[in-house]
């Protein structure tokens, strides 16, 4: 096929392409037109019905003012009050005295029904004395109503309506339309007759609609634009629809598209027409030009096109075939001289790859000299059996440098990985020994004594999952005689969290001895870890001060779990309250002092979360049923017993399985003026 077939047939292709290109951003700009006409049209029309619903409201509103302000409905008279209120109505159809639960005290004309026009629950819920709104209202058997209210003082209402049917026409005139009313449901609400223009809205499916619906009835453009009716407490309670002639703007929208086509239209056929006398201008000189070309290829070098002079490409391409020619008959003498001299250069590069050959192996020797003697017998092949030749000699020096390369690269390696195995069995060693260090040292720190008292009997553990453990627990003897209890669980596990709980553990302390509250404690321990904590960890925590005389206990819990107390009837529950969050994470956070009392006979059981998420090999966990049930079956024990009662349940529900998180347990058991515990 010709080039010019080619072109031609590829701009043929074009033209669709191109009117496309031209069409589909017209026709999307034509449809958010349309859309933002359509938003705006409901915008318009929303600010319309508000506008006439204010002003039908305003007589409305200024009889419930008026009612509101007479002093003779505040009497008990009530037939007074009823006349004054009879007079006080004047235009409207219906004005009501409603109280807080609903009831209608007056109303003109008298109330038949027991509800107000309004909620007046919610009326005195929402707005001041002294302050109102107005809105339409759907009443049972009444239709649509519209209605103005205002809170009269602290436990009444004064509601004033009329009907929507003058407010909808005043509606429909100000929007040049038919203005129907449906309630949410979609059925037929105002006006009642107007059973023709409700088939119109149902043929064109406009009763759900949010978006203006253009349909035409009998040749002419027509919308139906939709409106939500807002009730008096701002909630919607009906539709409204507003048919409205639109032929006008769908005139002038055919006339846009109308016009847009055309201009399409010509764009295109002036392109096309001025392609196609480019190319016949620039093209039939390509022939002649082609035509030389294939007699210069086929060894005709005095061959020649009859191409007027010219400044374009044809012209630039006419005067390089002269080149052309002109270059070849140059080139047909240098190739005579060039081929001596190759002879001559091949010769000598021969002689001393040869030279070079004699330090190879005998192998390598030979080959690269069978590869020198075809080189000589095959004269026009003299290039590619040079080439030949050095291939060869490179690819033997690479290979003989590549093994002692890798030679040397293995003993390095080799030497290398005995060195790093040293340094890490050394450093491997010394790891182990710190950490056998720290965790003989956080283990003696926790407290192995714990106070004595006829009142009480306590006995805490802790078995860290790691070398080191992220839980705490400490018991510390206030001046006062009470005693605090604490226990706490850090953010991950190993050394970190063991710096971390130790830090924890350290302030609390410090905070309680100086006769800080729980909740003040951990206050103080908060904005210390939370003042300088880069690492973004965080701990849990629960504290309480017993006093042994007299059994009460003050805590405070910063996001741990909840401890359990346990009676000799084996009952037992979580110590409950508000509970804080984690320690170090919100530096102003505000914790709360709880209280409780514990009764002679009664365990108190602080635990970490070790316990209750302890799991198997089957992926469940130990959880909060299951220390219930250990708590039940071992409650009045010693807490010494009763602490490896509950260690020895866990390990046995763990299955030999590696324990996956510190476990830690602090019992209490109150005595009181009770009976000693069994052992």
């Amino acid at each position: 096929m010709l080039l010019r077939t080619r072109i031609i047939a590829l701009a043929a292709a074009m033209v669709p392409a191109v009117a496309a290109a031209l069409a589909v951003p017209a026709w999307l700009l034509l449809d958010e037109r349309d859309a933002r006409i359509g938003e705006l049209t409901v915008a318009r029309q929303a600010a319309v019905v508000s506008r006439e619903i204010q002003r039908a409201a305003q007589p409305l509103t200024e009889a419930v003012w008026h009612v509101a302000a007479d002093v003779t409905l505040a009497r008990d008279d009530r037939a007074a009050a009823q006349a004054r209120l009879r007079a006080l109505a004047g235009p409207v159809e219906r004005i009501e005295v409603i109280a807080r639960g609903g009831r209608i005290l007056l109303a003109e004309p008298p109330a038949a029904a027991v509800e107000g026009m309004v909620d007046a629950a919610a009326v005195l819920r929402e707005y001041a004395p002294g302050t109102g709104s107005a809105g339409i209202e759907l009443m049972d058997g009444d239709g649509l109503r519209l209605v103005a209210f205002l809170r009269d003082g602290p436990s009444q209402v004064i509601a004033a309506g009329v009907g929507f049917a003058p407010t909808l026409e005043a509606i429909g005139a100000a929007l040049g339309g038919q203005a129907l009313v449906a309630d949410l449901a979609g059925r037929p609400l105002l006006p009642p007759e107007a059973t023709g223009a409700w088939r119109s809205i149902d043929a064109v499916g406009a009763r759900a609609a949010t978006m203006p619906v253009a349909y035409r009835d009998e040749g002419r453009a027509m919308q139906i634009v939709p409106t939500m009716l807002l009730g008096s407490s701002g909630v919607p309670v009906a539709r409204l629809f507003v048919m409205q002639d639109a032929s006008r703007a769908d005139r002038q929208h055919a006339v846009v598209l109308l016009v847009s086509g055309l201009v399409l239209v010509g764009v295109i056929l002036t392109a096309g027409i001025l392609l196609y006398r480019m190319l016949r201008a620039a093209l039939e000189p390509l022939t002649d030009l082609a035509a030389v070309l294939r007699a210069i290829a086929g060894g005709d070098r005095l061959a020649s096109a009859a191409v007027t002079a010219r400044d374009d490409e044809i012209g630039q391409i006419a005067r390089a075939l002269d080149v052309l020619r002109s270059s070849g008959i140059a080139l047909d003498r240098m190739e005579t001289r060039d081929r001596l001299a190759r002879r001559r250069h091949l010769a000598l590069i021969g002689g001393e790859l040869t030279r070079l050959a004699a330090v190879f192996d005998a192998a390598e020797r030979d080959g690269v000299a069978a590869l020198l003697r075809r080189l000589e017998q095959q004269e026009g092949a003299g290039g590619a059996g040079l080439a030949e030749a050095f291939q060869s000699m490179v690819e033997s020096v690479l290979q003989r440098h590549a093994r002692l390369e890798d030679l040397l690269a293995e003993r390095t390696r080799d030497l290398e990985v005995v060195r790093q195995a040293l340094d890490q069995r050394v450093l491997l060693e010394r790891v182990v020994q710190e950490l056998e260090v720290a965790r003989r040292l956080q283990l003696e720190s926790l407290p192995s004594v714990f106070p004595v008292s006829p009142a009480f009997e306590m006995h805490a553990a802790m078995w860290p999952a790691k070398e080191v453990g992220g839980d705490f627990y400490d018991v510390v003897t206030l001046a006062d005689g009470s005693v605090a209890m604490m226990v706490g669980d850090a953010s991950g596990k190993g050394v970190a969290a063991a710096i971390f709980v130790a830090m924890t553990r350290s302030l609390l302390r410090a905070a309680m001895t100086r006769g800080a509250s729980p909740a003040e404690a951990m206050a103080q321990a908060n904005a210390a870890l939370a003042a300088d904590n880069p690492t973004m960890m965080f701990a849990t925590a629960f504290v309480a001060i017993l006093d042994p005389a007299t059994g009460r206990l003050r805590y405070a819990n910063a996001g741990h779990n909840p401890p359990r107390v346990v009676d000799a009837a084996s009952r037992q529950h979580p110590l409950g309250g508000a509970d804080g969050i984690a320690l170090g994470v919100v530096e102003d956070f505000v914790f709360d002092d709880r209280e409780t009392v514990l009764t002679p006979g009664q365990t108190l059981v602080l635990f970490t979360d070790g316990v209750t998420e302890a799991d198997r090999a089957d992926g469940s966990l130990f959880g909060d049923d299951r220390l219930s049930a250990a708590l039940v079956a071992h409650a009045g024990t010693l807490p010494t017993a009763l602490v490896g009662h509950i260690a020895t349940a866990v390990a046995g529900f763990a299955e030999g399985c590696p324990q996956a998180d510190d476990i830690t347990l602090l019992c209490l058991a109150y005595a009181g003026t009770a009976p000693a515990l069994a052992a």
